[in-house]
């Protein structure tokens, strides 16, 4: 469950730092695509901080750790504050690139410890292995003596009557072969518990790594974690101050349509009032032409019915058939000359 968490928490941060570059590029469909991956894979972090939490929470030492939690929840806390604030001011994270670096260093520390830590304890297997191996052929020899011990307490009442001065140095070489062999096994079993003493010290300074380690990796989830409910509630807040900003624009082009829609129907009318109106002027003034050439041609025929009728009356001295009366006949006849 923690290596998949870990390899979750990954993902979230890669995808994080990829957000600047892609909110430089025109296409923004990378990036959305990149805020829903973040947002499943925050999704799935939370699901899993839930199983780690039930876990955390059925364990009997996790009251033991809450002050140490209080502890590097301030410190993530401040790392979170420094990461968004140059977030705000230059579009990037150097503090969360520097603090994925040191997560990885320390993943690749923390195995390296596990590591040794096996191979310390297939050693102390193997030391316990031996010093009971050299138990058992010690007990082995020590039985081993016992019975010649027991032989030779044998043979010297057997050979009591042989002699005191005989038995007593048969007696006085077996019981310095017997402490001479004590010593040995003595001098082996404090180089033995020496080395032990040894492998302890090394298994004791692997196991405060392994929980400086634990309580690391402890931290960083709890810093994701929190990093992870603020960028939610930072999207979801940006993403509905969108969604508000594209329905304001829906409604200021509708109604700049039907603005658009009401002024092309007004100058289409305006359009065709003027052409009417051009179109009646035209007309009058086709009109006002015709009338003044059938003025002119009237003036003309006029004056030219005039003038044959003064001809007329000039050639025949003003008589005619039915003489008129008046001032018309007073008026002499002017000769042509």
């Amino acid at each position: 469950m923690l290596a998949e968490q870990r390899k979750l928490e990954d993902q979230y941060v890669a995808l994080v730092a990829e957000q600047p570059q892609l909110r430089n590029l025109p296409n923004k469909n990378k990036l959305y695509e990149n805020q829903k991956a973040v947002h499943t894979t925050a999704e799935q972090l939370r699901l899993g901080t839930q199983a780690l939490v039930r876990n955390l929470k059925a364990s009997p030492g996790v009251s033991e750790n809450m002050a140490k939690v209080a502890v590097q929840r301030q410190a993530l806390q401040q790392l979170l504050h420094h990461c968004t604030a140059q977030l705000l001011a230059s579009q990037t994270c150097p503090v969360l690139a520097e603090y994925v670096e040191g997560v990885e260093k320390h993943d690749l520390e923390t195995q390296a410890t596990i590591e040794r830590e096996r191979i310390t304890s297939a050693a102390v297997k193997q030391l316990k292995a031996e010093i009971k191996d050299e138990k058992s052929k010690h007990e082995e020899q020590m039985r081993r003596a016992g019975q010649a011990l027991a032989e030779l307490n044998g043979q010297q009442k057997a050979v009591a009557l042989g002699g005191s001065s005989k038995a007593r140095y048969r007696e006085a070489q077996v019981g310095a072969a017997n402490e001479c062999a004590r010593r040995l096994e003595s001098n082996g079993l404090s180089e033995l518990q020496d080395q032990i003493a040894v492998l302890q010290q090394q298994l004791d300074i692997d196991q405060q790594v392994q929980e400086a380690g634990s309580a690391y990796s402890q931290k960083v989830q709890a810093w994701l974690r929190e990093e992870n409910l603020e960028w939610g509630s930072r999207i979801d807040a940006d993403v509905a101050a969108k969604e508000k900003d594209t329905e304001a624009v829906k409604q200021e082009r509708q109604r700049d349509l039907i603005k658009l829609k009401d002024m092309k129907e007004k100058h289409e009318k305006e359009t065709s009032l003027k052409a009417e109106r051009d179109s009646m002027a035209k007309d009058a003034a086709d009109r006002e032409a015709a009338d003044q050439i059938l003025r002119e041609r009237q003036a003309a025929a006029a004056l030219r019915i005039q003038a044959v009728w003064r001809g007329y009356l000039a050639r025949h001295g003003g008589k005619g058939k039915g003489k008129g009366k008046g001032k018309m006949a007073k008026k002499p006849s002017k000769k042509k000359k």
